[in-house]
C-alpha cells in the first residue's frame, strides 16, 4: 500500500459533527477546520444543507476565510438525491441538483456526492432508466467542472453496489463514479464482485470505518451510530485497500465513521483518534 500511504487524509462532513446523521452540528464550522488542519489534513467534506444555512447568515468570503486560515479547500459536497426524476422527465430532479452546483461554483468543489435509496413497497426504476438519468445528472455536472460520486446505501438493499457499478458503466460519463463507503460496502454483499467491474476511471473516493462482523442492532442504527475507527473492528480492510489501490492509486482517501461515541469527543482528539487509527491500518508508523 505505498501509494495509498503517501495519500493525505480528507474529512468527510458527517464524520466531525458532533451531530447524529441528518441533525445539525453541534460543532461549529471553524472549530471543525480547525482540528482537520492540526492534523495535517487539507481537505473536508460539508453538506450543502449546512453550507447553505451557514450562507445565510455569513458570507462567501468569510467562509473561504476560514478555510484559508487553516489551509483547507472543501473537495465533496453531499448529498444529492432524486436525481433519477420522474418515468416522465429526465430533467425532473436537476433544479434540486442546480443549488449544489452553485455551491460547488462559489467555493471551488470538485466532487458532488449523490445516493439512490428506494424503499419497500416501490419498485427501483430499472437500470437502464437509471443509467440514463445519471448520464444526464453527469452531463450537467460537468458544465460545471464536477465529478457525481454515486454512493449505495447499504441499509436500503433495493440498490446495491452491483446497481451502481452497472449504472455508472452503462452510463459511460468520465466524470462519474463509485463512491466506495467501507461500512456500505462491507454490509453489502455484492461488494467486492462490483468492484472488480470498475477500473480507476470509476472509482471516486474511498470512505475508511470499521464495523462488528455482525450487527446486534438494525443496518440503519449500525450505520448511523455503531461504525468503528478503520482497523479497529471486523472488515476486511487490507483487501478493500489492496483492490482500490491496484485500481487507483490516488484515489481521495477519506474517513467517515459514524459513531455515537466518536461524537462524544471535541474534533481535535476526533481527529487524532482518527489519524492514529488510519496511519495504523497503513502501516504508517
Amino acid at each position: 500500500m505505498d501509494q495509498l500511504r503517501s495519500r493525505r487524509l480528507f474529512f468527510a462532513h458527517h464524520h466531525l459533527t458532533g451531530s447524529p446523521w441528518g441533525q445539525p452540528a453541534v460543532h461549529a464550522f471553524p472549530e471543525r477546520a480547525a482540528a482537520v488542519a492540526a492534523v495535517g489534513s487539507t481537505g473536508i467534506g460539508f453538506d450543502a444543507q449546512e453550507l447553505t444555512q451557514l450562507l445565510a447568515t455569513r458570507s462567501a468570503d468569510w467562509v473561504r476565510g476560514v478555510l484559508d486560515e487553516h489551509g483547507l479547500h472543501i473537495g465533496e459536497l453531499e448529498v444529492l438525491t432524486w436525481w433519477w426524476g420522474t418515468p416522465e422527465d429526465a430533467d425532473a430532479s436537476l433544479p434540486m441538483a442546480e443549488p449544489m452546483f452553485a455551491l460547488a461554483d462559489e467555493f471551488g468543489i470538485g466532487r458532488l456526492k449523490a445516493s439512490a435509496v428506494f424503499l419497500e413497497p416501490s419498485a427501483r426504476p430499472p437500470l437502464d432508466l437509471l443509467a440514463e438519468r445519471f448520464a444526464v445528472l453527469c452531463d450537467r455536472a460537468a458544465e460545471h467542472g464536477l465529478r457525481i460520486a454515486l454512493e449505495p446505501v447499504a441499509a436500503f438493499p433495493l440498490f446495491t453496489y452491483a446497481d451502481a457499478a452497472q449504472v455508472v458503466l452503462d452510463a459511460g460519463r468520465p466524470n462519474g463514479g463509485v463512491e466506495i463507503d467501507a461500512w456500505h460496502f462491507f454490509r453489502d454483499p455484492t461488494g467486492f464482485a462490483a468492484l472488480e467491474r470498475l477500473d480507476g476511471t470509476h472509482i471516486t473516493g474511498l470512505e475508511l470505518c470499521d464495523g462488528v462482523a455482525e450487527p446486534q442492532v438494525s443496518l440503519m442504527e449500525d450505520s448511523a451510530d455503531g461504525r468503528l475507527l478503520p482497523g479497529t473492528g471486523s472488515f476486511d480492510l487490507p483487501r478493500l485497500l489492496h483492490e482500490i489501490e491496484r485500481r487507483q492509486p490516488d484515489v481521495d482517501l477519506s474517513v467517515e465513521v459514524l459513531s455515537a461515541e466518536l461524537r462524544t469527543l471535541p474534533p481535535t482528539e476526533n481527529t487524532k483518534q482518527t489519524v492514529a487509527a488510519v496511519d495504523a491500518l497503513l502501516g504508517r508508523r
